[in-house]
């Protein structure tokens, strides 16, 4: 079958369409062409020619009827939109069909991340979704900042270099400045999207917004799931329910090193699936847009150089963590390698690591068990040596917070819902992939 294909030179539905086709099947070129002759029916003296195209792109264009970027296609020259037809026949991708929601929180990356995953498995399509709430950028009950210049600039950088990831996995990052509770819906409204997923939290403020946005979704008839993905240790590998993490940390390290394990960490996925219509994805924003105003220079202030020695060079993102842990990983493989012994060695990994990675830790740009297992695999060899290693204590010391802060956090948010006379809805721990 061939694609049949709309050539529209502007947005306007008062001029003219003129018609191409494909030279060639869909399955032959996803399978073996890496340059592709889109030719007009009635002459062939302007061909456009699409390059490389991805197997996301054809097979969003074999759905059918629906107009997709020219720069997602690939094409030259580029017109403004290519529109695709085969039929009504056309399946659709992923188990479930329609359009996920991915609503993106403090998992700010594409690798190893299961909501991203079963997003991917479950939905025909994904949406990609960040919010930026105001809340996060006030002052708390004591006056003081929430959220810094500087902690603000890394979380928008972090975010601008999700949106040019997922571009290249042929989508793209929705962003909006506004409560989630009240985006969301409204999203799911204008895109008729039936299924939301997303990354679940441990903090009370945080828990009582995915709150108000589950309430407001369930009563749309909308399926909503979070899933547990900043952890070591998955939460269905816990040796306890989460409600019943131990308060002292020695019981909880020794009960989860003795009948836990630290599963693999899952593969960035070579595709997105964007939705198939016209989205407006809005801009990153500004330190303005949120209220914070500019990053004064050093000199004015008396502050140190930000080129000095004794200051990291931070910015935000997943490929900047990529970076740094690949950096780490090669010292470590040096380190070992003029050490010897690969066990005593190990145990002197990471002194200074967590340190260095926590920024991006925090931000989910990269996920505690891909750098468990870089370290194992990578610098180690395989060798269980890792977790006697400073980087694996200092991991499983972020779980035990992370545990504690969620086991109270959601006590607390139980003793508000009752107080306010509202039905027991408080979250419980969500499984991971």
């Amino acid at each position: 079958m061939s694609l049949h294909f709309a050539f529209v030179l502007t947005t306007k539905a008062t001029l003219p369409v003129l018609p191409y086709r494909q030279v060639g099947s869909a399955a032959r070129a996803r399978r073996r062409y890496r340059e592709h002759k889109l030719v007009h029916l009635a002459s062939v003296r302007h061909p456009l020619v699409m390059h490389g195209v991805s197997t996301l792109a054809e097979g969003s264009l074999e759905r059918g009827g629906t107009f997709w970027s020219a720069q997602n296609l690939g094409l030259e020259p580029a017109p403004m939109f290519i529109g695709a037809d085969l039929g009504k026949n056309a399946e659709f991708g992923g188990k479930g069909g329609g359009v996920v929601l991915l609503w993106f929180r403090s998992d700010l990356r594409l690798d190893d991340n299961p909501a991203l995953s079963a997003a991917l498995e479950e939905g025909s399509s994904v949406l990609p979704v960040y919010c930026f709430d105001p809340r996060q950028f006030g002052k708390t009950s004591f006056g003081f900042e929430k959220t810094g210049r500087y902690r603000a600039r890394f979380l928008i950088e972090s975010v601008a270099d999700l949106r040019n990831a997922l571009k290249k996995k042929g989508n793209n990052l929705l962003i909006r400045i506004g409560k989630p509770e009240e985006v969301l819906p409204d999203l799911c409204r204008k895109y008729e999207i039936k299924k939301v997923l997303f990354h679940q939290e441990v903090t009370f403020e945080e828990l009582e917004c995915e709150e108000a946005v589950t309430r407001r979704l369930e009563e749309m008839k909308i399926e909503v799931r979070p899933f547990w993905t900043n952890t070591l240790y998955a939460v269905e590998d816990l040796p306890f329910p989460v409600e019943e993490t131990p308060d002292v940390y020695t019981e909880y390290r020794l009960a989860v090193e003795q009948k836990s394990r630290v599963r693999d960490p899952l593969s960035a996925p070579e595709e997105v699936r964007a939705i198939p219509r016209r989205v407006d994805y809005g801009t990153v924003p500004s330190l303005q847009e949120l209220g914070l105003g500019d990053i004064p220079k050093s000199s004015e202030h008396g502050h140190m150089n930000a080129t000095s020695s004794n200051i990291h060079n931070f910015r935000g993102g997943e490929s900047e963590a990529q970076k740094r842990l690949a950096q780490y990983v090669q010292e470590a493989k040096l380190a070992l390698t003029a050490g010897g012994d690969v066990e005593r060695a190990a145990a002197h990994l990471g002194a200074d690591f967590s340190c260095k990675i926590s920024p991006w830790l925090a931000l989910g740009c990269v996920s505690p068990r891909r750098i468990f297992g870089e370290i194992r695999d990578q610098a180690l060899n395989g060798s269980d040596g890792v977790q006697k290693s400073t980087t694996f204590f200092e991991l499983v010391w972020r779980d035990f917070f992370r545990l504690i802060t969620y086991k109270y956090s959601t006590s607390r948010l139980r003793k508000s819902e009752k107080a306010a006379g509202m039905p027991n809805r408080a979250p419980v721990a969500a499984a991971a992939s």
